[in-house]
């Protein structure tokens, strides 16, 4: 009796101290955070929706470079931990056919602690390396915002934008002189083309033709010769507000005016009310 109270608790004590291991084993693996709880959808979002354009200063440029890097080496560490679950899971299942196969056996069972323990150390690490690139990933954008406060920075990227938006609004003119011109004329060409193909010319009944009309449509519709007229105004604008020259003239004519402007607008806007609305806010009767 006593010999086999002795058995039963070596037992016990081996069953013990299986459980402790599980338990440290358990814990070990438990710090190998899994990659979508650090790479979140919230961090996922850095890499996105940069604000500068190819005009800014190459610091900008090289800022954002080094975001895009820091989420690519992201995914990539995704992509590696889950490649690493599959192996560690496989080097699990392989020591359990080993230890089972040596109990059918009879035999010792091999050693495979040693390869468990690489393999959940090895998860545990490119967890550790993602979590530190999404750290290295916020300091990057963090910095790349910071250029929007930078008023060094802002100057210098104003002035390339300025060149060009000048550069641009003059081609732009040019172009439109000669597509409005082009424009108009095809409209005219399209009204004498349709008078002659559907008034003189055709041969079918007179109750088909009436669905084969363009009159108001295609080159003849208001809507094209509205557009004219609005890019027309606008390369003809002589408000420098609306026309951009306000947007371009120097920082410090713009701080000395700019207070000045926003009544200006204030007080059209408000004369607008009053011409167009009633004190309820109910439209005008005069545009009825």
């Amino acid at each position: 009796m006593e010999l086999a109270n002795q058995d039963l608790r070596i037992a016990l004590s081996y069953q013990d101290a299986a459980r402790k291991r599980i338990t440290e084993l358990e814990r070990v693996v438990q710090r190998a955070t899994r990659p979508e709880d650090i790479w979140t959808e919230e961090a996922q979002l850095l890499g996105n929706e940069p604000w500068h354009c190819d005009l800014a200063p190459d610091v900008a440029i090289e800022l954002w470079e080094k975001v895009q890097e820091l989420c690519d080496s992201c995914d990539g560490l995704e992509m590696r931990w889950l490649e690493l679950e599959s192996e560690r899971e496989a080097v699990r299942q392989n020591a359990a056919r080993v230890h089972a196969e040596a109990m059918r056996k009879g035999t010792k069972a091999p050693a495979t602690a040693a390869k468990a323990f690489e393999a959940d150390a090895q998860l545990e690490g490119c967890s550790l390396a993602l979590s530190e690139t999404v750290t290295d990933l916020r300091r990057a954008r963090a910095a790349y915002e910071a250029l929007l406060k930078d008023r060094a920075f802002l100057n210098k990227y104003r002035t390339a934008v300025i060149a060009e938006f000048n550069t641009q609004r003059k081609r732009a003119a040019e172009a439109f002189s000669v597509a409005a011109g082009a424009i108009n004329e095809t409209r005219r060409r399209f009204g004498v083309l349709h008078s002659l193909t559907m008034g003189g010319l055709l041969d079918i009944p007179e109750e088909a033709e009436g669905y084969l009309s363009l009159a108001g449509k295609g080159w003849g519709q208001a809507d094209l010769s509205s557009a004219v007229d609005v890019i027309s105004r606008q390369m003809s604008e002589t408000d420098p507000f609306v026309s951009g020259e306000f947007l371009t003239a120097p920082m410090d004519e713009i701080n000395a005016t700019a207070i000045e402007t926003a009544e200006r607008i204030e007080a059209e806007l408000k004369q607008y009310r009053q011409n167009h609305y009633s004190p309820d806010g109910v439209v005008s009767t005069r545009l009825i």
